[in-house]
């Protein structure tokens, strides 16, 4: 069984995902997502990715230290058959986490204008 490539982690406005390829197969292939905090030392399952047929995976939960290092890693399963792990580079968000600008929304009221600025 191939393993998944082109392994990315992008993360906007503290919305972080884990991203990966994988070639089309007669049978639908799974995934599974492990993450290793830099606290714990150790790969643990990420919950919301176990045996996902998406090529993506959301991890914002898994992050709670922003100054961190954080692994991840994925596999494909197809059938009874898995892939080895593929592993992203190190992830910080503070490092790597982008953050876009607030939504603005812009109103006048007579000889007033107001700016609602949305965090």
């Amino acid at each position: 069984v191939p393993s998944p490539r082109e392994i990315v982690v992008t993360s906007e406005n503290f919305k972080t995902v884990l991203h990966w390829q994988y070639p089309s197969m007669s049978e639908t292939p799974h995934f599974i997502v492990e993450i290793k905090p830099y606290n714990l030392g150790k790969y643990k399952n990420v919950s919301t990715c176990m045996n996902t047929s998406a090529h993506f995976c959301d991890v914002s939960e898994e992050i709670c230290d922003p100054y961190s290092s954080h692994w991840l890693r994925v596999k494909a399963v197809v059938g009874s058959q898995e892939s080895e792990y593929v592993e992203a580079n190190e992830f910080i968000l503070q490092r790597h986490g982008k953050i876009g600008p607030p939504k603005l929304n812009l109103s006048r009221h007579g000889d007033k204008v107001v700016v609602d600025i949305y965090h």
